[in-house]
């Protein structure tokens, strides 16, 4: 499931080996990046909804926040 703000994108992808989950970033025209450190794909949904848009006020001084 992917999730969008109108500024960046935010998706939960598991990683290749299987043992846990990162979320992609991909802001509108920057530079797409990863918050990783996942267990489960809940654990990184729940990071994009309740700490994402408290990340985006920091990431590249704000700018899509």
């Amino acid at each position: 499931m992917e999730v969008s703000t109108r500024r960046a994108r935010f998706e939960p992808v598991r990683l290749k080996s299987g043992k846990g989950w990162y979320v992609r970033v991909t802001p509108p025209h920057g530079r797409e990046t990863q918050i990783g450190g996942f267990a489960r794909k809940a654990e990184a949904l729940a990071w994009v909804e309740y700490e994402s848009a408290e990340w985006l006020k920091t990431y590249e001084g704000g700018k899509y926040a």
